[in-house]
């Protein structure tokens, strides 16, 4: 189960639905979701502190224009958390989401966003996190730590976890079995899953949908309906749509990505649902 959960926020409007999420959540699990203030650097510059960072770079070169960025950003940031904590104490209700030390990202970003994640069950993010930090979460975390992260569009459409639906979506592959694994808890409490396949040749030796349903109910009691989707009729359209239809609260999936360049690129597939901000989605890779 996981106990330990952190939300990063900028602390702007539309994150609301991240921090409804959240306390749903927590609340459902009983577990602490600390909420951590984080942007970018160049997220928190005004245009003229922006025009003045490249004039420093053209002239003086990165490790002046880098003084000046991390100077700056320190009074920005600090000035910025302050609000956002404002925001966060106006708009969260729940005795189960709590407010954390601002995540420091002035200097090695990718280091820092590491050691939260290592120490972490679950990182969650709302689709409206500033993007140079939400795309840190995606390529560095997510490929890099091991760390499932949870991208929040809305807020869960049921008031309780036992009244909602999920839906996994399913292939016979490490990160699908990882994000399976990791949704376990969730799953097994929620009124209905669905475990969606997309239907591929070449793959008869390998588990089916229908297969991976009987598994969950009888090694988990988890009880899914098994869906089979056909990959020729664009299988990631297919799911986002059942996703709407089923009135789903959570996506479950694999994050796959280019072998050779997965520093940098995922696949297509995880592609349509990190970018296109439809689904609420639990990724592990």
């Amino acid at each position: 189960m996981p106990g330990n959960i952190s939300l990063l926020y900028g602390g702007t409007a539309p994150e609301q639905g991240a921090l409804d999420y959240a306390a749903w959540l927590g609340s459902s699990l009983e577990s602490r979701v600390e909420v951590r203030y984080a942007r970018d650097p160049l997220g928190v510059l005004d245009e003229a502190q922006r025009a003045q960072y490249r004039n420093l770079l053209e002239l003086g070169g990165w490790d002046h224009a880098n003084r000046f960025l991390m100077e700056t950003f320190r009074r920005e940031l600090a000035e910025d958390a302050e609000r956002a904590a404002g925001t966060f104490r106006d708009s969260a209700a729940s005795r189960h989401v709590t407010w954390g030390t601002p995540l420091d990202l002035g200097g090695n970003t990718g280091e820092a966003l590491d050691a939260l994640a290592y120490r972490r069950d679950l990182l969650m993010a709302g689709f409206a996190l500033n993007r140079g930090v939400r795309d840190l979460v995606q390529k560095r975390v997510l490929l890099g730590t091991g760390t499932p992260v949870m991208l929040i569009a809305a807020p869960p459409a049921q008031s309780r976890l036992e009244d909602s639906t999920m839906v996994v979506a399913w292939k016979p592959s490490p990160a699908a079995r990882r994000a399976l694994s990791h949704a376990l808890t969730l799953l097994s409490r929620v009124r209905q899953v669905y475990l969606v396949a997309i239907e591929e040749s070449g793959e008869h030796n390998l588990p089916t949908a229908q297969e991976m349903a009987d598994y969950l109910l009888e090694a988990h009691n988890v009880r899914a309906e098994a869906v089979g989707l056909r990959a020729k009729d664009g299988p990631a359209d297919q799911l986002q749509g059942f996703y709407r239809e089923a009135g789903a609260d959570l996506l479950v999936m694999g994050a796959y990505s280019m072998p050779r360049l997965q520093e940098i690129f995922f696949g297509g597939f995880t592609r349509r649902f990190i970018n296109r901000e439809d689904c609420n989605v639990l990724l592990a890779h």
